[in-house]
């Protein structure tokens, strides 16, 4: 049986498409689908993808103008005709086995999502020869309900529960996607966020299942930027549909897109950087706001760890001292008080 779609969105990834496309076929019998998205690409993306198709009849390629990693992706999505569906990123890797293993959990399971276990690399070679599903192996498997997921996506403790790439959702549950058209920043949160909205059950093991490559060129790795601003958008547009879906999940929403605010401010006063002060000044103005606002609801009991706290504290009331001193000793309190609310495009 062959039930499962695979998108692909790809910007620029030309020498990355063949190898990506061996790593789908190695991750299972049951791809019945490939769909490579590829948004507006400056280099030969376009041809090779199509060369690619010419070569395997469930390849579909679809080509649009640059609108960013989350349109590109959440528009395979709603092309993906299989009943399942999944997505990579070009520069990923698939654990062989895997796509084939989380379909028959779904179904043992009866349940909306699979997830399986992301394993961060910077040596993809290095990582697909270590991993792969085993027959033999005996795998944790664990179910969740609606009532226990929203809690772990809202509080964002690891990457793996909230990325969209290491799980294999019944095409049936995804919704109507928002627009977001320039989102490459945290387009995870964004899409997993709303394909959530319908699930009742998740089932989750430990087998591998994604390799997610630590590309020390890609936007999560650049000091500060543009792209950044993509996160503040989510956020905003995350709170705008659980007022329309989910009110009882809008606090937690809320919560994370005031946290937004303190989290920009601390990545570019740890940047350092005079310029970069100058162009977001206005920006820095509008997040001070949002702290002067809601600093109380972000050192609620167990909202933050306490460090972070007294560093709300601290830039709410002591804003240019503790600037001053943070980026006298960046070097020692920058894993500390860097706390990246996003996951995403490594472009």
């Amino acid at each position: 049986m062959r039930d499962i779609s695979v998108v692909i969105p790809v910007y620029n990834g030309a020498l990355l498409l063949a190898s990506c496309i061996e790593s789908v076929n190695s991750a299972g019998e049951r791809v019945s689908e490939i769909i490579i998205v590829d948004d507006g690409s400056k280099d030969e993306t376009l041809k090779v993808a199509n060369n690619l198709a010419d070569k395997d009849s469930r390849i579909k390629v679809i080509h649009t103008d640059n609108h960013g990693t989350y349109m590109a992706r959440t528009t395979g999505m709603n092309a993906a005709t299989a009943a399942y569906v999944t997505s990579i990123d070009a520069d990923d890797r698939y654990v062989a086995g895997c796509l084939d293993y989380l379909a028959e959990l779904l179904e043992e399971q009866n349940a909306d999502v699979a997830m399986g276990k992301l394993i961060e690399t910077d040596n993809l070679d290095e990582s697909e020869n270590s991993y792969k599903i085993s027959q033999q192996a005996q795998y944790t498997v664990k179910i969740s309900t609606d009532d226990q997921m929203w809690p772990r996506i809202m509080k964002w403790k690891t990457q793996e529960f909230v990325s969209y790439i290491n799980k294999l959702y019944r095409k049936d549950v995804l919704p109507d996607f928002v627009e977001g058209d320039g989102i490459c920043q945290g387009e995870d949160v964004l899409i997993t966020c709303q394909s959530f909205l319908n699930v009742k059950k998740i089932v989750e093991t430990d087998a591998p299942m994604y390799l997610y490559y630590l590309n020390p060129q890609s936007l999560t790795h650049v000091a500060f930027g543009d792209h950044d601003l993509d996160v503040i958008r989510v956020w905003d547009k995350v709170v705008d549909i659980m007022k329309e879906e989910r009110m009882d999940l809008l606090p937690m929403a809320q919560f994370n897109r005031w946290r937004t605010d303190f989290t920009m401010i601390t990545r570019l006063i740890l940047v350092n950087d005079k310029e970069m002060d100058r162009k977001y000044a206005e920006q820095v103005g509008e997040w001070r706001n949002g702290l002067k606002l809601h600093w109380k609801d972000l050192i609620a009991p167990h909202a933050m760890p306490k460090s972070r706290e007294m560093l709300v504290l601290s830039l709410r009331f002591f804003f240019t001292p503790t600037k001053w001193l943070m980026r006298l000793g960046r070097k020692f309190i920058k894993k500390e008080t860097s706390i990246i609310l996003h996951s995403g495009d490594k472009r």
